[in-house]
């Protein structure tokens, strides 16, 4: 199935309206309908911003797995983890990059 076909069924699928969804990821209507429409593909940050919103992965959008939850999707520990390593300095991230390089898997 083509990107635009997913994205209409993904929507369609949570009983929205375009204009719902623009509003709820603050993205024009008039994009929503380019994509829809094949017109338009969306950035990368759209693609994310719409597989977090709909909790697909990116790939299940792009069409290149047929799971909705395939490897795309990050959990949520790994999710808050890179948050709060985007609010160290340089040198706390080089730290915690060190530690985690000696942490062994079980």
């Amino acid at each position: 199935m083509e990107i635009h076909n997913i994205l209409k069924r993904l929507r369609m699928d949570a009983g929205l309206t375009q204009q719902q969804l623009s509003r709820d990821l603050d993205i024009g209507q008039a994009t929503i309908s380019q994509w829809e429409s094949g017109a338009s593909k969306p950035t990368a940050d759209a693609l994310i911003a719409l597989s977090k919103y709909y909790r697909v992965s990116v790939d299940f959008i792009l069409g290149t797995t047929l799971e909705e939850d395939g490897d795309g999707m990050m959990s949520q520990d790994v999710e808050e983890c890179i948050a709060l390593i985007d609010n160290l300095t340089n040198e706390q991230r080089y730290l915690v990059k060190e530690l985690l390089k000696h942490i062994k898997p079980f």
